[in-house]
């Protein structure tokens, strides 16, 4: 009894109650929200936000953000099909822009942590290089890309039903719950996030840590880019627009505090396929372009004001537990 208890009481367990209702409402109005055509748009949705918000989620755990994650898996699509397009081989165009995802990690990590730029300053002017330099070297104009086994990465169904690039993403979140839940690197995080100053009195390099996340985040959005590029043929400059802005909210959402040291991967699943269950049954009801744009934000909102609420909380706990 107490063990069903700690489950009803979980805020994970809320959330998916939360997702069913909004999931049976948008099934109730429009029957096609379950067609499994629509499944797998979900699917597909959920995986270019869920994929950027592991990588986000660990960040945001140890107190850090990275605004430039959208745009360098961009920049990483739009270079991929322009060395496709000189005729470099997709794998080792592909092993190119893994070195880019690094190498704009240690960036970001070095303006952050050796300069002492907050993360929201820094990134967002990466974000922005990386968003002219798109428009620049494809002159506003989507790339082609013609390697048919390349596209194999991006329209690959595993059983049938889960598109690879969402079975991918699967993969990382359970590979990322685990490192988190049991591993000495992933206490690290939260400690880093918790409390910066007490872990470095108990040994923690919080610098090193972060550059660790800054980098792993810069590469999993590379990931995230290039097989959007093979789902869609092309590298696109305007591809993935707000991208890191949804899987802050999915994270967030899902139970990651926004200000650091805790969340988990199980809630931020729940908190992905919630965003994208939620954006995807506006489009299938019909709803105007403008009112779902007005509703994302509203969504954001619910989500930063729980987050507040689940702080604040926290905190008073511990207050009580030393008290």
């Amino acid at each position: 009894m107490r063990t069903i208890k700690k489950l009803v009481s979980a805020k994970e367990f809320t959330l998916f109650i939360v997702m069913v209702a909004i999931f049976i409402l948008f099934s109730a109005i429009n029957k096609n929200f379950i067609a499994i055509d629509n499944v797998r748009n979900i699917f597909n949705s959920a995986f270019v936000v869920g994929t950027i918000a592991v990588g986000m989620s660990c960040l945001l755990i140890a107190g850090q953000l990275d605004l430039s994650a959208a745009n360098t898996g961009m920049m990483a699509g739009v270079l991929i099909a322009l060395m496709m397009a000189k005729g470099i081989p997709w794998v080792p165009a592909l092993l190119v822009i893994l070195v880019f995802g690094a190498v704009t990690g240690l960036v970001n990590a070095y303006l952050v942590n050796v300069l002492n730029f907050t993360a929201f300053i820094s990134t967002l002017g990466i974000s922005t290089v990386y968003g002219g330099l798109a428009l620049v070297f494809t002159n506003a104009q989507n790339v082609s890309i013609a390697n048919k086994q390349f596209w194999q990465l991006g329209s690959i169904n595993v059983f049938g039903v889960f598109p690879l690039p969402f079975f991918i993403m699967v993969i990382l979140l359970i590979a990322y719950g685990v490192i988190l839940y049991v591993s000495r690197f992933g206490r690290r995080i939260y400690m880093v996030g918790g409390n910066p100053n007490a872990a470095r009195l108990a040994g923690v390099n919080p610098k090193k840590v972060t550059t660790i996340l800054f980098v792993n985040n810069s590469v999993i959005s590379v990931i995230v880019g290039s097989l959007l590029a093979a789902r869609m043929h092309m590298g696109s400059p305007l591809a993935l627009a707000d991208s890191d802005l949804d899987a802050i909210t999915a994270a967030v959402l899902g139970g990651v505090s926004f200000t650091g040291g805790s969340g988990n991967m199980a809630g931020v699943f729940l908190g992905i396929m919630l965003l994208t269950g939620f954006q995807n049954g506006l489009i299938v009801v019909g709803l105007d372009s403008y009112y779902r744009v007005v509703a994302k934000g509203a969504l954001l909102i619910a989500a930063l004001a729980l987050d507040f609420y689940r702080e604040r909380s926290r905190q008073k706990s511990m207050l009580s537990a030393k008290a």
